[in-house]
């Protein structure tokens, strides 16, 4: 299978992914608590206030929901990357929500899952997830950019050593990224399923 067959079998696989996520937002929307009732005080000298308002997280025991990989990323094309939704993870964020393991319950993990809601807000849902799966492929998940972006920039903050305009930074690394990512589309790819 050629790259760009790829690609298309990662697009046409967009739909299943993105009406589960909507469909567990929905199914979750009471449990979720607006990031900013949480009291951490270190998240709200770093984030802006309209941003924590609006985050949500959702609380769970035991794994963190994944999509049902095997079919999605089969779906995909992407059937080597299955063997993630069985992984033992700490959060997952969908949009402006994320799901934390009861056990996992930090502040700098939170710092880690805003990192990808600014993410998600930056890209949408089409474009984060085909950024998100095409670091997967080249990289890995540890190296993929945007979960190298998260893990970085939570290591700065767990250390005390973050910029100033964080949000503003992951903006631009998030644009970075994408630019990256846009180069594995051909023009016509783009043209045709607006992704850009």
């Amino acid at each position: 299978m050629n790259q760009q067959d790829i690609i298309q079998d990662i697009h046409s696989g967009l739909s299943f992914v993105r009406e589960w996520i909507e469909k567990l937002l929905e199914d979750n929307k009471e449990q979720a608590i607006p990031v900013i009732s949480l009291n951490f005080p270190r998240l709200q000298k770093v984030f802006a206030s309209d941003l924590l308002e609006k985050a949500k997280v959702v609380v769970v025991t035991g794994q963190v929901p994944f999509p049902p990989l095997p079919l999605a990323l089969s779906s995909m094309g992407l059937p080597d990357f299955a063997q993630m939704g069985n992984a033992s993870v700490a959060g997952v964020t969908y949009k402006d929500t994320f799901f934390v393991n009861n056990l996992h319950q930090t502040e700098s993990i939170y710092f880690h899952e805003l990192v990808h809601v600014v993410q998600w807000e930056r890209l949408g849902v089409d474009n984060f997830l085909l950024a998100y799966v095409a670091g997967l492929m080249q990289f890995g998940y540890q190296d993929s950019p945007l979960e190298q972006m998260a893990y970085s920039l939570q290591e700065a903050f767990e250390d005390d050593r973050l910029p100033y305009g964080i949000a503003d930074l992951i903006q631009q690394r998030t644009d970075a990224v994408w630019a990256d990512v846009a180069s594995l589309f051909s023009g016509d790819f783009i043209a045709n399923y607006n992704i850009l």
